[in-house]
């Protein structure tokens, strides 16, 4: 039998014969790159406006509502402002409205209230969004509902709310309840678009506080 002492040795020398050759042991390797990986910042939204939905699309549009020698119960036709958006990233869309009133220009001696101009509000209750829809070819979105007809889904966010609870929806609920979070309209110009299609009307209750007086309307939609 083999001494002890022996193959202990033995054992040593052939570990320390081990660690010598570890430090010195190569691999063959193959390394490849990944390359053009490439991160661009997007342009925004891009809103562009039209009264066609063919063009051309500008930056604004002006007088899709009107109504001349307007009377209590008088309702503008049903008009459109079409969107595109010309950006790259989507977003949501927000849609408002301001409006200024013009007593100066023809003052009658019915008017019984000569300040309309300096609360407009006044005037923007009596004028009554009578239909309001925001679509397009997959999108179909009643804004006095809130109810969009191909999901079946009816936000809050959709509906212009009646905010001084008079039972009709005016110009002044949207002033201060604006629809938001509407789908975006499309990030590719060749896609469909989206419009906009509302009627007006003068409440019939109007009296001679507004005789005479000239209801200035700026429609405001914004990408967010």
């Amino acid at each position: 039998m083999m001494d002890k002492k022996v193959l202990a040795s033995m054992l040593i020398i052939a570990v320390a014969s081990m660690l010598i050759g570890a430090g010195t042991v190569a691999y063959f390797s193959d390394t490849e790159t990944s390359k053009g990986n490439r991160f661009t910042v997007a342009t925004g939204p891009d809103l562009k406006l039209s009264h066609s939905s063919a063009g051309p699309w500008t930056d604004g549009v002006t007088g899709t509502w009107t109504l001349a020698d307007m009377k209590p119960g008088n309702e503008t036709p049903t008009a459109s402002v079409f969107f595109k958006n010309f950006g790259s990233a989507s977003s949501t869309m927000t849609i408002t409205c301001n409006y200024t009133v013009d007593e100066d220009t023809n003052p009658v001696e019915s008017d019984t209230d000569a300040y309309t101009d300096e609360h407009p509000d006044e005037m923007a209750k009596y004028m009554v969004i009578t239909y309001m829809w925001y679509k397009n070819d997959h999108l179909s979105l009643n804004c006095l509902t809130g109810h969009e007809g191909y999901s079946g889904l009816t936000k809050e966010d959709w509906r212009v709310s009646d905010t001084d609870g008079d039972g009709k929806i005016t110009l002044y609920d949207l002033k201060e309840d604006p629809l938001v979070n509407l789908p975006s309209p499309d990030t590719q110009p060749d896609q469909y678009y989206t419009q906009l299609d509302m009627r007006i009307k003068f409440d019939e209750n109007a009296g001679n506080d507004f005789q005479g007086d000239i209801f200035d309307l700026t429609m405001i939609f914004t990408l967010n």
